[in-house]
């Protein structure tokens, strides 16, 4: 696809073992970039994390912090898509002065697609939660498969994101067309990226609230009067502390899964970057036959 003349359909299948390698190697391959492009969303993040420590006794402070978490994530989220889809050789600003009208473009329709998957997992949890009225039993399974819905519908949708990244005229529509029986390849391109950083951060988390945090419930009466608050504000440094090593750790599988939808764009589209931007002899994203 030439850059601004989308096809009607997929153009390629997604060999998900692959993209996803291709997707490990963008990052193994690029990690003095990650390191300098993820410094200044991370910091950012880490100050947004330590205010909201304190706000969690105002509602509204709260709330608006958690709006402003998005920002940083997207100052990195749109330079690794341009890094991954434009093959450029310099690291490109991450800072507050580097935003312009694709990073709005692109946090509406991030904003967007989290809010058809709230909405999503929302309606369809209230026919599950009736039903569990009568059958218990199947409540778990009929909500866990109304989430692998809503996740199914985002990965449908999800082409936007690169393409709104690179300045790109691309609709959802267009992305539900590209992506037809490609739902489940990127899902399972998703979980691979995802799923070994989950677990090992997992066992971090256990391991520090094992050892560094005061005041967990050990017994069921215990459990009845734990006031998470006030659990809070006793471990307040260690809670900084984790969530600040979580944050660094998660830039790891964000930027994978970032170039996993780039590559998953430009191979199912076909979509080739504007001359002047790239020489395409040396597309990073090509995958051998």
């Amino acid at each position: 696809m030439v850059s601004h003349q989308p096809p009607e359909h997929a153009v390629q299948d997604l060999p998900v073992k692959a993209v996803s390698l291709m997707a490990l190697n963008t990052i193994t391959g690029n990690m003095p970039a990650l390191v300098q492009m993820a410094a200044f969303p991370l910091l950012l993040s880490a100050l947004i994390t330590a205010l909201s420590i304190p706000a969690l006794e105002s509602p509204m402070f709260s709330w608006l912090l958690s709006i402003l978490a998005y920002i940083p994530h997207t100052l990195f989220a749109v330079a690794w898509h341009r890094r991954t889809l434009l093959g450029l050789s310099q690291p490109e600003s991450t800072s507050i002065s580097a935003w312009r009208r694709d990073h709005w473009q692109f946090l509406l329709k991030m904003i967007i697609l989290l809010a058809i998957c709230y909405g999503i997992s929302l309606i369809g949890s209230l026919p599950a939660l009736m039903i569990g009225i009568v059958a218990p039993a199947i409540t778990p399974i009929l909500i866990l498969g109304v989430l692998i819905a809503a996740l199914y519908v985002v990965a449908r949708l999800s082409f936007v994101l690169p393409a709104t990244a690179v300045g790109e005229a691309y609709s959802l529509d267009m992305s539900w067309k590209h992506t037809q029986k490609l739902g489940w390849s990127l899902i399972g391109a998703f979980l691979l990226l995802t799923v070994p950083f989950v677990i090992f951060i997992l066992f971090i988390t256990i391991l520090a609230i094992s050892n560094f945090f005061t005041g967990m419930p050990t017994t069921p009466e215990e459990l009845k009067e734990f006031n998470s608050l006030l659990f809070i504000q006793n471990n307040g440094p260690a809670l900084f502390f984790l969530q600040l090593v979580i944050l660094t750790l998660t830039y790891f599988p964000m930027a994978a899964v970032i170039s996993m939808l780039s590559i998953a764009f430009k191979v199912c589209t076909g979509w080739v970057p504007a001359q002047e931007k790239v020489d395409a002899s040396e597309d990073p994203t090509e995958i051998e036959e």
